[in-house]
């Protein structure tokens, strides 16, 4: 079993590693998990959206602030595989959406999330036109219309401004 990561993070979606020190996590930074597509938290236990696989990889915040729920973040260049330090600007580099069922407050500075590549996700947008079908474009962190290979699932929800949206559909590991 040379080569294999055995490890399972110990926290799940919508949860944070609750770190604060960027000593602390480092075995945990990186790890690669699929989840089903379905609302972890107990309001919602066991509603289940599709029968989609959502892989997600445990990154660390090194933006300097907290980084709210269904941001589009860019992976940092310099530890492109352990963390995301900014609100992408664009789909250009590798990038990836912060978990759409974290607390409002969203991931602190230094602490560690999933952060989803592949799979369907809730996305911030300003956009209420959105609707499902359509494909859209990244931009400071959010979606709207475009052509970035990002496809709407559902219609923007007009309370919390996200979209359902399938990500990674090309690549698999990166919007």
């Amino acid at each position: 079993m040379a080569g294999i990561l055995m490890t399972d993070p110990g926290f799940g979606r919508g949860h944070t590693l609750g770190v604060s020190d960027p000593e602390q996590g480092t075995s945990v930074t990186g790890t690669q998990k699929t989840f089903t597509d379905s609302d972890p938290r107990t309001t919602h236990a066991s509603q289940f959206y599709s029968n989609r696989a959502v892989t997600c990889l445990a990154l660390r915040n090194v933006s300097g602030a907290p980084v709210a729920p269904g941001t589009v973040v860019s992976f940092t260049t310099t530890d492109i595989l352990n963390s995301f330090d900014s609100a992408a600007a664009d789909a250009a580099g590798l990038c990836g959406v912060v978990d759409e069922y974290l607390p409002a407050t969203g991931v602190a500075d230094q602490d560690v999330c999933w952060v989803v590549v592949s799979g369907p996700t809730a996305i911030s947008t300003a956009d209420a036109t959105i609707a499902a079908g359509d494909e859209l474009a990244v931009g400071t962190g959010a979606v709207a219309p475009g052509d970035d290979g990002v496809f709407a699932i559902a219609g923007t929800d007009a309370t919390t401004m996200l979209v359902r949206a399938l990500v990674g559909a090309t690549s698999e590991h990166s919007i």
